[in-house]
C-alpha cells in the first residue's frame, strides 16, 4: 500500500507540475501588445548626442543613445505627429505594421516601414543604409556571399535565412566600409543591421528586435 501511494503522489506531482509551469508562461506574457497594434521605434543615427525623448501618441520613448535603437512601442492603428526635439514628422500607422523613425544627423525625421515577420523556421535580416551614399549593400564579412542588394540612401532591405552564427559586413562597390562581430542569427527573431556614418567613418550595428509593451 504505502508504495502505492508514493506513486500515486507521484503521478500527481508530475500533473501539477507542467500546470506550475503553464501559469508562469501565462504570467510572462500577460503584457504582450493586444491584437492589431501598430509599432513604432526610434532610431539615432545622429553621434553627437543622445535622445531625451522622443514622442508620440501620448507615449514617450527616453534616452535613446547615439547609434542605437529603442524597442518598438506599440499604438492603436491611425495617423500620429511624432516628435523629436524640435523636430516633428506626420506618421500613418497600419494595424500589425513596424515603423522605424530615423533621426538624422541634420535633426531630420525620416520614416520606414518595416517587414512584418512571423515565419519560425527562419530568422529576418533588415538592413538600413542610413548614409548619405547609395550602393551600401550587406554581405558576409568576407564579401564572398551576398546577403542584401545595394540600397539607396536611407532605405531598408529585408531578407529571410537560416539560423547561422556569422559575421556581416557593409559593402560600398567591392570594397568592406564596417562589419559586426559574430551574430547569432536565431530562428523566429528579426535582427536590425544599421550603417551610419559616423563622422566620415561608416560603423554596421545590429539590435535584436524588441517590443516594449510597458510603455
Amino acid at each position: 500500500m504505502q508504495l502505492t501511494i508514493k506513486t500515486a503522489f507521484a503521478v500527481l506531482l508530475s500533473l501539477l507540475v507542467p500546470l506550475a509551469a503553464q501559469a508562469g508562461e501565462d504570467a510572462l506574457y500577460a503584457a504582450e501588445a493586444p491584437d492589431g497594434a501598430a509599432f513604432i521605434r526610434v532610431v539615432n543615427a545622429d553621434v553627437s548626442g543622445s535622445i531625451p525623448l522622443a514622442e508620440i501618441g501620448g507615449k514617450a520613448i527616453k534616452d535613446i543613445a547615439p547609434m542605437d535603437a529603442s524597442p518598438y512601442i506599440y499604438l492603436p492603428d491611425g495617423t500620429y505627429e511624432l516628435s523629436v526635439g524640435n523636430q516633428a514628422a506626420p506618421v500613418t500607422m497600419e494595424k500589425d505594421r513596424f515603423y522605424t523613425a530615423v533621426v538624422l544627423d541634420s535633426g531630420e525625421l525620416e520614416i520606414l516601414s518595416d517587414k512584418t515577420f512571423k515565419n519560425p523556421r527562419k530568422a529576418l535580416v533588415s538592413f538600413y543604409n542610413l548614409t548619405g551614399d547609395g550602393g551600401i549593400s550587406l554581405k558576409t564579412a568576407d564579401g564572398k556571399v551576398a546577403v542584401i542588394d545595394p540600397l539607396d540612401p536611407i532605405s531598408v532591405g529585408n531578407r529571410e535565412i537560416n539560423a547561422v552564427k556569422i559575421s556581416l559586413g557593409a559593402f560600398s562597390g567591392g570594397e568592406a566600409v564596417a562589419q559586426t562581430p559574430p551574430v547569432n542569427l536565431q530562428r523566429g527573431k528579426v535582427f536590425s543591421f544599421f550603417v551610419i556614418d559616423a563622422g566620415g567613418s561608416p560603423r554596421l550595428l545590429v539590435a535584436e528586435n524588441r517590443v516594449d509593451t510597458s510603455v
